[in-house]
């Protein structure tokens, strides 16, 4: 089967323009906390130092939001192996052998597989679009087709409603 890889950074997409906006913005915050950071120290009023904490905490907020915009998100698949790496801080991907795998099964919100071991192992794509999702969830199904891996698909609970005919 051809080898299958999706790049879940919908961040790469906005270009330039964003990039500058953030900088911006974060060169604008830092020069205003350096000037009210100089100002509290002249004063020398211990209770507004209080203010000085809250810049730091929302420089953590820059930070963070810095590293998640440069984090690697992407699934690939191939015939060794499925792949996905998520997260801020998971600088190693996630391998699932598909070899050690007896069981897939295909849920709303995320894919477990089953390894042999008995264990299971949970991938949670319920934050992504739906249209990665059902790409995802259709890209898994034909692999394990192709592989002999039993697939169960959840299904929604449907109530029959019966129309009345005038």
């Amino acid at each position: 089967m051809q080898p299958f890889s999706i790049n879940l950074n919908e961040m790469t997409d906005k270009g330039g323009r964003y990039k500058r906006l953030v900088i911006t913005l974060s060169a604008i915050y830092l020069v205003t906390s350096a000037i009210a950071i100089w100002l509290l120290y002249k004063s020398n009023n211990l209770n507004i130092w209080l203010f000085v904490g809250l810049t730091v905490y929302f420089l953590f907020f820059i930070y963070f939001g810095f590293v998640g915009y440069n984090a690697k998100m992407y699934i690939n698949m191939d015939d060794f192996a499925f792949e996905y790496q998520f997260g801020f801080f998971t600088k190693v991907p996630e391998k699932i052998i598909w070899e050690t795998i007896t069981k897939v099964k295909l849920s709303f919100t995320h894919i477990t597989f089953a390894k042999r071991t008995g264990k299971k192992k949970v991938v949670e794509i319920g934050w992504l679009p739906y249209t990665k999702v059902k790409e995802i969830k259709n890209k898994v199904h034909c692999f394990c087709t192709e592989k002999g891996i039993q697939v169960e698909i959840a299904e929604y609970h449907t109530e029959e409603i019966e129309v009345e005919k005038n």
